[in-house]
């Protein structure tokens, strides 16, 4: 059948269907509603219906009318049983969805892998780790309001405040927070170091002291000049009293504390 310039037609039964080979050599447009297309082409492909591809390489524009939504790998507009290669932009209206469960331990494993950088506009909801170049992020948590408590000898009996507040959070292995409290009886148990407690388990390492603030301490300001802290068990941290210019450190006792003492600061700890 001879073919005009502009006329590609392939039959199969009818003028609209073919389970044939075909090669484009007109320049012409070619629509295909369904059937099996094995095909060359040089210009445009509309495709209406649910046509099958065997071996087709458009230089054209693809376009699929179709509205079929992608719920699955073997659902949607556009259905491919391999890989697609995309050597420039995709835009994408609706959720990108990999199905895929490989875990990432590295820049080149893992469901989604990008060699460039990554633009996000909004949140991200992670329910693993996030692995930096220098470390690891296994978690981060939003600011929380925090309650200290003061411990003497493991007791609170008695112990009351004017103030009592703090914020914590924790970030990857670390937690930083802060807190105040002001004394208006230091309780009733007047042997023993003086603990506080932490809003987050403190992890069994060498952790760092923090200096904090304080006012109303015995022998803060004669003898000692500074007063830190740092986690003594998992729940709970001590105060010592210091002099680094000399006069040696002590943990702070009940004697140490008044009815009116307060004590501030802004500490972080491993956790």
């Amino acid at each position: 059948m001879a073919l005009s310039p502009n006329e590609l037609v392939a039959t199969n039964g009818s003028s609209n269907e073919c389970s044939c080979s075909l090669t484009n050599t007109h320049g012409c447009n070619l629509s295909l509603a369904s059937g099996t297309l094995n095909a060359t082409m040089t210009q445009n492909l509309s495709a209406t219906g649910s046509p099958q591809f065997t071996n087709f390489t458009p230089t054209g524009q693809l376009n699929a009318t179709a509205t079929t939504d992608s719920s699955s790998t073997t659902t949607g507009a556009i259905i491919t049983a391999g890989g697609a290669g995309v050597a420039k932009n995709a835009t994408v209206g609706g959720q990108i969805n990999s199905t895929n469960t490989t875990d990432s331990t590295s820049t080149t494993t893992g469901a989604i892998i990008t060699a460039g950088g990554m633009g996000i506009a909004k949140n991200i909801s992670c329910g693993g780790g996030i692995n930096f170049g220098n470390g690891t992020l296994s978690s981060y948590g939003a600011p929380q309001s925090w309650t200290p408590i003061l411990s003497i000898g493991g007791s609170t009996t008695g112990i009351t405040y004017s103030n009592q507040s703090g914020t914590a959070v924790n970030l990857g292995n670390v937690a930083m927070c802060t807190f105040g409290m002001n004394l208006t009886s230091k309780g009733t148990n007047m042997y023993g170091i003086v603990t506080i407690s932490l809003p987050f388990t403190a992890a069994n390492t060498v952790q760092p002291y923090i200096n904090v603030g304080a006012w109303g301490l015995v022998g803060l300001d004669t003898g000692f000049t500074q007063l830190s802290l740092k986690p003594l068990t998992s729940t709970t941290a001590s105060f010592t009293l210091s002099n680094p210019s000399g006069g040696g450190n002590v943990d702070m006792q009940a004697y140490h504390l008044t009815n009116s003492s307060g004590i501030w600061g802004n500490i972080w700890y491993l956790i």
